[in-house]
Formats: structure tokens, C-alpha cells, sequence
């Protein structure tokens, strides 16, 4: 009677865990996608045989910078599909020409549309090494290798998944001293823990790469939307709503000034709707933490951009979370019900499936409707026991990876002492060495010392002893006389050289 259940939570527990795997998957390429924040969205079929026709103008072109110009709208009225390789015919064009902007710009529009080609990021790493500004380089350098990390742990064996995780790990606790490296290898660091829920040690994580990255410059806008698009969807899923609020907001902020920048630059054919709508759309997706006024204007907002594009208008109408959201921030549950109903039937994504049967829990308690309440809770306990066990893999996990993080940070703290006790020992060593060397270099100075003062003395007795000598020789060739002295005889006096002076 026992085995049964046994057998049932084994089940269960592999299910999630293949499930999680399957959304972790699922979750990284649509932080990917939505990188595209900095990237904007083409025309698409607005206007079928746009790019085709803007192409045919390639020919009308009198040099290289006028041929750039057309690609460009070429590139941003195409479809997706074709967009990795026009981008690649803009990336060569402007090394041909050394425009260093364009060239930064399509390093990073390739790395996101080849994401998942780790040759081909690999190359563009070597390829930014065209840009002559150093911190130009530097970013987008960074921003390539953050999509081969994400890349690298989305098909990474579980088996090497605790080895790689753990080089990451042990790499961050060595500051580098350049920023933009150590960037790197904390980002690394928060794109595998990732791969397991976001819990307690993530977040941490989480907010120390947010403190690093706000030390970058203005200009690296896309490092930023990097992370906080990722952070949003983290912050989403948490139910931390202010927090995911706030970095949807700083992704607004920036897509504003990006397309105020493109429109300044002649770019009519980039399109950054869709960019707009899915911050609004996640903003709306947090209304617990929103003003009814703020939910009014984000769903008038969507409502808007669902006139102007085709994509737009059938997630708008037809999956129909924005209108769900506006619903169950006024109250108005008997509307709600169906609604959410039609979300989760359009819905494939796990997270926001717990969410919206929780509203659906909570309207059709609201309204009395005990038929729909009930279903619902079914589903609700349902997923409330599978999201128990795997609370409990995960927290196992956490711990797992904290017990083996806290190792290597006393192992690089050993390490650091030993390195630090050595360097003492060898400036132990060296000062004795020194002081001994002062001591013979004393004693060798004493004993010159001593015999230059000897020598001295010497030559003074010796310069005596010369002088007399000298004195004497005179005396003897004078016939004793001293020199100098008169002969009283005949008044003359005696030289030097023993005669008379006449």
C-alpha cells in the first residue's frame, strides 16, 4: 500500500525536474528574445517585398557610405529570418568603410540573431577587435561572450553542469581590477544558477551584478538591457513586483532614447512596438504593486500599439492577458472569469498558467461561481504539490551549491593566507638577507675605515720622517751648517746646495 505513493512522488519529482529543465530552456531564449529590446523588431509583413524593393536601390548608390545607408533600411524592413544574413553584408560593408559605429552595432545584432552558433560568437569576439576604442571593444566583447555563457549552459550535460559552475564561481572570487571582466565572470555565475529556480542565492547574485553593472558608462545601454530584461522576468516570477517594475521602467527609458537616436539617424524603417508592449504587458502582469490610474494608462498603452501592428493585436484580443490584468485590478470578476479562461486555454508557459488559475481562484471565489472555484482549486492543489516537490529539489540544490561555493571561498581564503604567509616569509627572508648585507657592508666599511685612517697615519710619520731625512742630507751636504745660516767669516751665506752665496 506504501510502494504506490513512492512510486508517485518518484514520478512526480522526475517530471518536474524535466519540466524545470524544459521552462529554464524555454525561459533563457525568451530572455534572449527580448534582448532585442536594443534590437528593434523590422517592419515584418506590413509591407510585404519592402526590403526586396529597397535592395533594387543598391544600384542608384555612388560609394560605399550611400550602399550603407541602403542596407540599413534593407536590414530593418526585413524579415527575421533573413536579418543574420543582411546584417552579416552591414557588418562587412562597414569594416570595408571603418565605420566604428555600425560596426559595434552589428556585433551585437549578430551575437543575438547567431545565438545559438558558438563558432560564429566566438568569431565575433575576435571580430570586435576592430573597434579602436578600448571600452567599445571591451562591451561588446562582454555583451558576445554573456550570449556564449547562455548559449553554453542551455546545452551544457548535467553532468558537467556543477564542474562549470563551480569554475565560474571560483573566477568571480578573483577581481581582475577590470570591470568589464569581472562583469563577466559574475554574470556567468548568475546565468547558471539560473538554471535552477531563482531562489535566495540567485537574487544575491542577482544584486550584486546589478550594483556592478551601474558602474558601466551611459553609452553600454545594451549590457543594461541585458540584465534588466532578465532581472524583470526574474523579479516577475518571484512576485518581487516593485523590483520588476523598476527594471521594466529602466528598459522604457532606454528604448525611448534609442529610437529618438535612430529617428535622428535617418532609420524610418525600425519598428520598437513590439519592444514597447511586452514591457507594458509585464508591467500590467505586476498591477498588484500598480495604481488603478498606472493600470489605465499601461492597458490604454497596449490597446494602442494593438492598432498599429498585426502581432501586437492578436495577442492583445486573442490571449488577452493585458485585458485580464485590467480586470482583476478593478474588480470586475464576473468579466474576468471567461476571460481568463481564454488566456489559459492560449497560454503555454508554466509560470503565468499558476498565475492566472490563482486570479482564476480568486474571481470565481469573488463571484460565488462554485463550479469554476472548484475546478480551479483541483488544478491549484494540484500544482501547489508539484510546485512543493520541486521547492524542495531546488532547495536541496541551493544548498548543494552554497555548501560547495562556501568551500571554494575558504579555499581561495586558505589560499590567500598561505600566499599572503609566504609573501611575509619571503619579505622575512629578504629583510634579513638586507640587514645582514648592511651588517658585513658595516663591518667592511669599519675595517677601511680603519685602514684608511692607518694609511693616513702613516703618511703623516712618513712625510716626517721625509722631512727630516731631507733636513738632515742638507746638513750633511753643508758640512753640518744648517742652510740658511750666514758664515760670519766673510758674511756670506751658505745654500742649499752646501756652497756659499757669493
Amino acid at each position: 500500500m506504501q510502494v504506490m505513493p513512492i512510486k508517485m512522488s518518484t514520478f512526480a519529482y522526475q517530471s518536474n525536474y524535466i519540466i524545470s529543465k524544459v521552462k529554464f530552456t524555454r525561459i533563457i531564449f525568451s530572455t534572449v528574445a527580448l534582448i532585442s529590446l536594443f534590437l528593434p523588431t523590422s517592419m515584418e509583413a506590413a509591407v510585404p517585398g519592402l526590403a526586396q524593393r529597397l535592395r533594387q536601390g543598391l544600384s542608384d548608390c555612388t560609394s560605399a557610405s550611400d550602399s550603407l545607408k541602403v542596407l540599413l533600411d534593407v536590414y530593418d524592413a526585413s524579415e527575421n529570418d533573413d536579418q543574420a544574413t543582411i546584417g552579416r553584408e552591414v557588418l562587412n560593408l562597414a569594416e570595408r568603410i571603418d565605420n566604428q559605429e555600425v560596426i559595434q552595432d552589428f556585433i551585437l545584432q549578430l551575437a543575438v540573431l547567431q545565438k545559438k552558433d558558438d563558432a560564429a560568437l566566438r568569431a565575433l569576439v575576435i571580430e570586435a577587435e576592430k573597434l579602436d576604442d578600448r571600452d567599445d571593444r571591451k562591451g561588446a566583447q562582454l555583451f558576445v561572450n554573456v550570449m556564449r555563457a547562455i548559449n553554453e549552459v542551455t546545452y551544457i550535460p548535467d553532468s558537467e553542469y556543477q564542474k562549470a559552475l563551480l569554475k565560474y564561481a571560483r573566477a568571480d572570487m578573483i577581481p581582475t581590477g577590470d570591470l568589464y571582466q569581472d562583469i563577466l565572470d559574475l554574470y556567468r555565475v548568475v546565468i547558471f544558477l539560473g538554471k535552477s529556480a531563482k531562489n535566495n542565492l540567485y537574487l544575491e547574485y542577482v544584486t550584486r551584478l546589478e550594483n556592478m553593472i551601474k558602474k558601466l558608462p551611459e553609452n553600454r545601454y545594451y549590457i543594461r538591457n541585458l540584465f534588466y530584461t532578465t532581472a524583470a522576468i526574474t523579479h516577475t516570477q518571484n512576485g518581487n513586483c516593485k523590483k520588476a517594475i523598476e527594471a521594466d521602467k529602466e528598459l522604457l527609458d532606454v528604448i525611448g532614447k534609442l529610437e529618438k537616436k535612430n529617428k535622428e539617424a535617418g532609420r524610418q524603417y525600425k519598428d520598437y512596438s513590439r519592444n514597447y508592449y511586452i514591457c507594458y504587458r509585464r508591467i500590467l502582469r505586476n498591477y498588484k504593486c500598480l495604481t488603478l490610474d498606472e493600470v489605465k494608462d499601461y492597458y490604454t498603452k497596449c490597446a494602442m500599439l494593438a492598432e498599429k501592428d498585426k502581432n501586437i493585436r492578436e495577442d492583445f484580443y486573442e490571449t488577452g492577458r493585458p485585458v485580464v490584468y485590467r480586470l482583476m485590478a478593478e474588480h470586475r470578476y464576473g468579466e474576468a472569469i471567461p476571460k481568463i479562461k481564454a488566456a489559459i486555454a492560449r497560454n503555454e508557459d508554466r509560470n503565468i498558467h499558476t498565475e492566472l488559475m490563482q486570479q482564476l481562484v480568486e474571481a470565481a471565489d469573488s463571484v460565488g461561481d462554485q463550479k469554476t472555484l472548484l475546478e480551479a482549486l483541483r488544478e491549484c492543489n494540484a500544482m501547489q504539490q508539484r510546485q512543493l516537490e520541486q521547492n524542495s529539489e531546488e532547495a536541496y540544490r541551493e544548498l548543494h551549491i552554497r555548501y560547495d561555493i562556501n568551500n571554494l571561498k575558504k579555499e581561495n581564503t586558505k589560499l590567500e593566507v598561505e600566499k599572503r604567509d609566504s609573501e611575509l616569509r619571503s619579505g622575512q627572508k629578504l629583510i634579513t638577507i638586507v640587514l645582514a648585507a648592511m651588517l658585513v657592508l658595516a663591518v667592511l666599511l669599519m675595517v677601511l675605515y680603519r685602514r684608511h685612517f692607518n694609511l693616513r697615519q702613516q703618511c703623516h710619520d712618513l712625510k716626517k720622517e721625509n722631512e727630516r731625512l731631507n733636513k738632515y742630507m742638507e746638513e750633511m751636504l753643508n758640512d753640518g751648517k744648517p742652510s740658511g745660516t750666514l758664515d760670519l767669516r766673510n758674511g756670506t751665506e751658505y745654500g742649499k746646495t752646501g756652497k756659499t752665496n757669493s
